[in-house]
């Protein structure tokens, strides 16, 4: 039976499933394709999943500062730290699944392979024939391996990591960016001895280096391990360990965890049914409105590039359904508007340019730096590791990069995002009145500092 829809989504994450429901509240009737659990990589094997497990090893380093033996509780806990992370992705597949009823999407769990005769895109099911005018691309990446190297018991990707089946001792991981170093947190607060592999001379390359800097002595201090300037050989696995070359020393360690980037979810089959255009690197050509080289055919979220991040996708999702409904123009968020968040311990959240940026384009600019040690609500916390970094246009005022290490920064970078994309100065910060005793007074006390003197350090 041949059904015929406004819009097809192929991929149920982030990107895709807020198309959907965006389509739908403009009156589109959507088909979205999706084999597995709504919800993409993000929902089910990511995003939500980890930052569950982080608050197990929060609630774990809690326990050890008041006097609980680490040990003992990661013994009775490390089950049921795992079954709580799935029953959070569980859920909040579930509620997704929800909003497709409510929203009167239809759901195929079918892998899709398109093609386009005439001005519709065709989608054959087991049973029906899919068709659309438009059709949106949102399937993701997924993990990123070296060579011909298999995960498998010991060797892991993320998505390994977060089911494990034992608890290793001796933890090795190949990559420091945001996958890397929470699961380094991760583990570390579980009892492993955590070695962190990176090749080049920091760790969180694309962070403000006063960030790298100071991640590195505060995990350092917890007893992560860091191998810089990393040049790793051949991976070999047997049934007890892992062991590869590092330069000239050998290292054997109980798993490996592999965290060395993504790839683009598509398959030659896919591409080709399309005649779809890509990027150098494998990902989907777009311009400014999400339309690839074929008309009627869109692409959003992880699968057209960095940053491969889910908040990203969703803004993209938007965009993109507003142009196909209306036809007016859109534009793709600046790179540097979109905030970057690791939910390690302690959190990182940057937004903005990096110092770094802003010498390289000749940017004249003032710095500010507040540190939580002098903080008031870290202290009561006794989490008073890190510093709100602020970074301002010297000549015209305008807030143009903060990073933030620290206690629950992930939820302080919001206030810098919307100041950046309002093009916010000094003033709005300074004449704010931040709440007492608040961790974000750390974000008033920054901007002092940049423009005149903190009043507490």
């Amino acid at each position: 039976m041949a059904i015929k829809y406004d819009l097809t989504i192929i991929g149920g994450g982030p990107g895709g499933y807020v198309a959907a429901i965006k389509a739908a509240q403009l009156g589109m009737k959507v088909a979205l394709f999706e084999e597995d659990k709504l919800g993409g990589v993000c929902l089910n094997w990511g995003c939500i999943p980890t930052k569950s497990l982080l608050h197990s090893a929060e609630f774990m380093e809690e326990a050890n500062h008041f006097g609980l033996d680490k040990k003992d509780l990661t013994k009775i806990a490390l089950d049921k730290v795992i079954e709580m992370s799935r029953t959070a992705s569980d859920n909040l597949s579930k509620g997704v699944n929800s909003l497709m009823k409510k929203n009167k999407i239809d759901i195929y769990k079918h892998r899709a392979y398109p093609k386009k005769i005439d001005n519709e895109f065709f989608v054959n099911t087991t049973s029906d024939e899919i068709s659309s005018k438009n059709m949106i691309i949102a399937t993701g990446c997924k993990p990123r391996t070296i060579g011909d190297i298999k995960f498998s018991n010991l060797i892991w990707s993320s998505k390994e990591a977060m089911i494990p089946k034992f608890l290793p001792k001796k933890l090795c991981i190949i990559g420091s960016g945001a996958i890397g170093i929470e699961f380094a947190s991760i583990y570390n607060a579980l009892g492993s001895d955590v070695t962190v592999f990176e090749s080049q001379n920091k760790i969180l390359p694309q962070f403000d280096n006063d960030i790298s800097n100071e991640a590195k002595k505060i995990f350092e201090k917890k007893g992560i391990k860091f191998e810089l300037n990393a040049k790793i050989g051949k991976i070999v696995e047997d049934k007890k360990n892992v062991s590869f070359k590092n330069v000239d020393q050998n290292v054997v360690c109980d798993a490996l965890i592999l965290s060395v980037g993504v790839n683009p979810n598509l398959d030659k089959d896919f591409v080709n049914s399309l005649n779809l255009k890509l990027s150098d690197t494998g990902y989907i050509n777009t311009n400014h409105n999400y339309e690839t080289n074929i008309n009627g055919l869109y692409a959003i979220g992880d699968i057209i590039g960095a940053p491969w991040l889910a908040h990203k996708a969703m803004h993209d999702a938007i965009n993109c359904v507003t142009h196909i409904s209306t036809g007016n123009d859109t534009h793709k968020p600046k790179e540097n508007h979109i905030p970057g968040c690791i939910y390690s311990l302690p959190q990182i959240a940057t937004v903005g340019f990096t110092e770094q940026q802003l010498k390289d384009n000749n940017t004249p600019y003032k710095t500010g730096n507040f540190p939580f040690l002098a903080n008031g609500k870290s202290q009561t916390m006794s989490n008073s590791y890190g510093f709100v970094k602020t970074l301002f246009n010297s000549e015209t005022g305008e807030v143009l990069g903060a990073h933030l290490i620290g206690p629950d920064v992930t939820e302080m970078i919001a206030t810098f995002g919307l100041a950046i994309s309002s093009e916010s100065t000094e003033d709005e910060f300074i004449n704010t009145v931040f709440a007492h005793p608040t961790l974000s007074e750390s974000i008033h006390e920054s901007v002092l500092s940049a423009f005149e003197k903190p009043l507490h350090f």
